[in-house]
């Protein structure tokens, strides 16, 4: 008897399958394209995508991706502030070597009230550009979720396992994560 559509058959999922497969789960997880038009890319049933995503896409897996997908916006948003910092900075830059080259003229045609009116502005345009760059200093903080880092779904994981393999081990554990105000949740078969 066939078992082409046997869960069990140990035939490979027709995304696994494919070169473009973890952009493909990307797309599904960070809903980048509806399952629909996914499927009619992929020439397959919506029903096979849908399959897909409920059996085979792991909530570690998820979650890396969502923790990726928000750390990769995090360094884009960063590289357009650094870059604003950088034009804002070449700005000043060029105001201030603008009225250096005024008080150069007015000094050589001697005009001593025009100078000093300059460097009057010279002054102003220094102590903008020290305080700009004071305030463009600040260091950015990138926060990820403790529940969204790989690190922490890994860990839980393997808590999971140890408490699976050694029962016993079970109550010592909550009780100390709820001791330390840790989250203890039911997810995907239960708490820890």
């Amino acid at each position: 008897m066939a078992q082409g559509g046997n869960k069990f058959s140990g035939r490979k999922a027709i995304i696994d399958m494919r070169s473009d497969k973890n952009e493909i789960i990307k797309d599904i997880v960070l809903e980048r394209r509806p399952l629909a038009e996914i499927a009619r890319r992929l020439g397959v049933d919506y029903s096979t995508v849908q399959r897909y995503r409920d059996d085979k896409i792991t909530e570690e897996m998820r979650r890396s991706i969502l923790a990726e997908s928000r750390i990769d916006t995090i360094k884009a948003d960063t590289e357009v502030i650094n870059q604003d910092r950088m034009d804002v900075a070449m700005t000043y830059e060029s105001l201030a070597k603008r009225v250096e080259r005024l008080i150069t003229n007015a000094e050589q045609n001697e005009d001593d009230a025009f100078a000093l009116t300059a460097m009057e502005g010279l002054r102003k345009v220094l102590r903008d550009i020290a305080t700009m760059q004071g305030k463009l200093a600040t260091n950015l903080t990138v926060n990820v979720s403790l529940a969204e880092s790989k690190e922490w779904v890994t860990l839980r994981r393997i808590l999971n396992e140890v408490v699976e393999e050694v029962p016993e081990a079970r109550e010592p554990l909550l009780r100390r994560m709820r001791h330390e105000c840790l989250s203890v949740t039911r997810e995907e078969g239960g708490a820890l």
